[in-house]
């Protein structure tokens, strides 16, 4: 196991000895907040940022977990795999005969699988950062919390992955967000005084840090004109906007692009699986739903 490659110069604590449960076995757990604390020597640009982020205006932002990251880009990988080992397959079946027919009915049934995937499971909700009231609304298993920015606890943590036969242990950094019974605002009732929410998770211990500083600078500073030129692609509405001053063949082949490599993009606006903002929320901010 190498050192940490950043010096993560936050307190130390033993948050995670609380839980009921531990559902994640992680190490060297380190406090962002409270009070909300960016990591020393490491960048708080929006840039290449827009991966974690749902929705962002000057009142609130609306940050991606975990699982919907991974949703984001898990077709882009996907489909560029499957259109190059199906475009191999065909040259080579110039050659040999049967050699493409047997490769598509093996990819295109697994192709198939993962675009089901996609289409029925639920979109779940980001975690809300209310930036004019000072306060997070996040959902947990159908409970909702409203937890104070001032009070808001965020860790980052490690454990130790093993990446296959000749390759070392690597490290996977985590980022948890702690809800206590005491920020129940609506749903079902809280099933622990202490629960915890796991909402990044990276090989990539900077790029993990860079989110939650661009995050801190957000609530701190507010939108600058260059974080909404970064983040033209955190959703459709965004880009379409975006795209509207563009030409009609820049237009067309931009859609093009995401709709064959990314095609979440389209799907999660229409997709009628969502989870949605309960009316105590929408009281709030009105009928406003990104994933």
């Amino acid at each position: 196991m190498s050192d940490s490659p950043l010096n993560c110069d936050l307190p130390v604590t033993d948050i995670e000895q609380q839980l009921e449960k531990r559902w994640y076995r992680t190490h060297g757990e380190r406090l962002a907040s409270p009070p909300a604390r960016k990591v020393a020597g490491v960048s708080d640009s929006s840039e290449e940022q827009d991966f974690g982020v749902a929705y962002i205006s000057n009142r609130f932002m609306d940050v991606r977990t975990l699982y919907m990251i991974f949703r984001r880009f898990q077709l882009v990988a996907i489909n560029l795999f499957m259109i190059a080992a199906l475009s191999i397959m065909w040259v080579i079946g110039q050659f040999y005969y049967g050699v493409f027919t047997a490769s598509a009915a093996l990819f295109v049934p697994l192709w198939a699988a993962v675009y089901l995937f996609e289409v029925f499971a639920p979109l779940t909700l980001p975690v809300r950062i209310d930036r004019q009231e000072g306060v997070v609304y996040v959902g947990h298993r159908g409970t909702f919390y409203r937890i104070p920015w001032d009070e808001l606890e965020v860790s980052f943590s490690h454990n130790l992955q093993y990446l296959g036969s000749g390759v070392m242990w690597e490290r996977q950094y985590y980022s948890h967000l702690y809800l206590r019974d005491k920020y129940y605002f609506c749903g079902k009732a809280p099933k622990g005084a202490l629960q915890r929410k796991k909402i990044s998770s990276t090989f990539n211990e900077e790029m993990m840090y860079q989110r939650w500083n661009f995050i801190v600078k957000y609530v701190n500073e507010g939108l600058t004109k260059q974080e909404i030129d970064d983040l033209v692609g955190v959703n459709f509405d965004a880009y379409k906007n975006y795209l509207s001053s563009k030409s009609l063949g820049r237009r067309i082949l931009s859609y093009s692009i995401f709709l064959i490599l990314m095609p979440t993009m389209f799907w999660w606006k229409v997709s009628p699986f969502k989870y949605k903002w309960p009316k105590e929320v929408e009281a709030v901010f009105g009928k406003i739903n990104y994933y």
